[in-house]
């Protein structure tokens, strides 16, 4: 089940996110509290109504150090939509894909403010979708915190990486993020592995800073 909400009936408001020497333009939700009908239910929780630590540091990683030259490019949990936006301004073709119709309209808004050129939209359930073709970059911030849907993701992101693919992760240092990146590279035929930390400070004034894990996954 998913939210009964349309962007068309979605109280919204702008943000901007700032990179060096370029603002990304973001519609957001304005109150994520009066979309929860039930806290009990993993699926009614809004968590793509908001763009998360995780998100803000691989935008920014990404911004600073990738290029992808027209390459495709999926975004997995998309949600607003921040890395992807953010991998569209660097020449990727990306695909914006999450479980949330609602998700999946902000992320289309989001691209078409900021200009995208060559994006999509997919609707998935990592319990049940099959890929039908590979991508040569596939990437996801803090969407491995869960460990009923991480079996899931671990057959499902090297079935969407084509060979010589690139898998880009985020997290806060989430232990249960951290055993899946762990057995997701028992997995996959690694060419080459980096990690980064990228420090952000968000607006809160119970936890306002975060260090993000960023790992890059090239493979064979």
């Amino acid at each position: 089940m998913t939210l009964d909400t349309t962007l068309d009936t979605l109280d919204t408001k702008e943000t901007t996110f700032a990179l060096p020497g370029h603002d990304i333009n973001l519609l957001l939700v304005r109150d994520i509290e009066q979309l929860i009908t039930d806290p009990g239910d993993a699926e009614k929780v809004p968590c793509w109504a908001d763009i998360w630590p995780a998100a803000m540091g691989l935008a920014r990683w990404i911004w600073e150090n990738l290029r992808f030259d027209g390459d495709e490019l999926i975004e997995l949990g998309a949600g607003l939509g921040l890395p992807g936006v953010v991998c569209g301004l660097r020449g990727a073709k990306v695909t914006f894909s999450d479980f949330n119709p609602t998700a999946l309209e902000l992320a289309a808004a989001n691209a078409a403010r900021n200009q995208l050129a060559g994006w999509s939209t997919l609707r998935a359930d990592w319990r049940t979708y099959q890929p039908p073709k590979q991508y040569p970059w596939v990437l996801g911030s803090d969407i491995f915190y869960d460990p009923q849907l991480n079996p899931h993701l671990l057959r499902l992101i090297p079935a969407l990486l084509s060979p010589g693919g690139c898998f880009l992760a985020a997290h806060p240092g989430r232990p249960a993020s951290n055993e899946f990146l762990a057995a997701l590279k028992e997995k996959l035929p690694l060419a080459e592995e980096r990690e980064a930390l990228v420090p952000v400070t968000i607006d809160d004034p119970y936890f306002p800073y975060y260090e993000i894990k960023i790992h890059y996954f090239k493979t064979f």
